[in-house]
This record gives structure tokens, C-alpha cells and sequence, in this order.
């Protein structure tokens, strides 16, 4: 990491109690830096979202503001703080984010390849194909693709595609029906299929 970098997190932490970087510091991290500010500063410190990530949760905000209360409503912490151990997964590609994996107070919408059940292999198989000839999709078949390539909650997946969060769970209730998906709703049963 630059000694500028470095300069910028140790002065945010004594001035805010908390690392900010902005989206364009963000965005010019490499895996090297991500790694020596984990090392560094990872354990006991905070970091705010990237600027990018807080405009979706204040997306969530306005879809389903259950939602944000259940991680964000403690009036304790600033919102949009989160363990700077997590900067590897805030940073993720392909707008996965910093996910809603361990929601309390409502269903947990998080999915990975291990809620996809054995049959489900064909119908990714088939959505790959549509995707690669640009042929249009269900949101049933994008959320299944999406699925295959790396975990997703169905909001940083409605936010992505720019479906309404309604038809996202509709789309999760189509792949439920077919049998082809397994939906956990509690925390305490997604724990186990959280891999960062």
C-alpha cells in the first residue's frame, strides 16, 4: 500500500474512529492493498462503505425499508459501517456487495450453488445458453445464472438488473415450486453456507 493510502486511513481513524476512503480510492486498490489493509487495520477497526454500496442500501431503504432497520436500525453504530475484515467482500465484482446474508427480523433471501439442488444443473445449463445468444430471460432464469456464478442476495440482484424487488421474490417462490431451489429464511440455518 502507498504511503499516501496509508497516511489517508491513519488520518480518517484518528479524525472519525472510522477508515472512509472514497469511491475513487476505492476503486484503485488493488489485491495487494486490500490484503495489507486487512492485515493492518482488519481485527478492531471499522470501515464505511464505498459511497457506490451505501446509494444501494438506501435503494433497500426505500424498497424494503424492513430490510435496512434489520441491519442498519441500531442506534448505536453510524449506519453503513462495517468490519474492515470485510473489505474483500465490500469490494467483490459484479455488484454482489456487502451481502445481506444474516437477516433477524424478516426471511433471509441469500442463495449460493449450495441451495441449487442436483436437478437444478440443466435449467443453469439452459440459462447460460440464452445469456450467451442474448435470447431474453425470466428473472427465474437470470437469478438462477446469477446463483451459479457466485452467491447473491435478491436485493443487490434486484438492484442489478433493475427488477422490482416484488418480482425478484417471485422468482425465488418459481424456482422454489420447480424444485430446483431450497430457500432458507432463518440466519441460523444460512450461517453454515456462508463462505467469504
Amino acid at each position: 500500500m502507498n504511503s499516501t493510502l496509508h497516511s489517508k486511513i491513519h488520518s480518517t481513524l484518528a479524525e472519525k474512529k472510522y477508515i472512509y476512503l472514497t469511491d475513487a480510492e476505492f476503486m484503485s486498490l488493488n489485491i495487494d492493498d486490500i490484503e495489507d489493509i486487512v492485515s493492518e487495520f482488519g481485527g478492531k477497526n471499522m470501515l464505511r462503505l464505498p459511497e457506490t454500496e451505501i446509494r444501494f442500501f438506501e435503494w433497500v431503504k426505500e424498497v424494503d425499508e424492513v430490510i435496512w432497520n434489520d441491519i442498519w436500525g441500531n442506534d448505536d453504530l453510524e449506519p453503513y459501517l462495517v468490519s474492515v475484515d470485510l473489505l474483500p467482500i465490500v469490494l467483490s465484482p459484479d455488484g454482489r456487495g456487502f451481502p445481506i446474508c444474516d437477516v433477524q427480523t424478516a426471511d433471509n433471501y441469500f442463495f449460493s450453488m449450495d441451495n441449487m439442488v442436483e436437478e437444478s444443473r440443466d435449467m443453469i445449463e439452459a440459462a447460460k445458453q440464452m445469456f450467451l445468444d442474448h435470447k431474453p430471460m425470466t428473472a427465474a432464469q437470470l437469478l438462477a445464472l446469477e446463483i451459479s456464478f457466485e452467491p447473491i442476495d435478491i436485493w443487490h440482484f434486484a438492484y442489478k438488473h433493475n427488477i422490482d424487488i416484488a418480482e425478484a421474490k417471485r422468482a425465488v417462490h418459481s424456482l422454489v415450486d420447480d424444485g430446483v431451489l431450497v430457500h432458507l429464511k432463518e440466519a441460523d440455518y444460512i450461517i453454515p453456507f456462508i463462505h467469504f
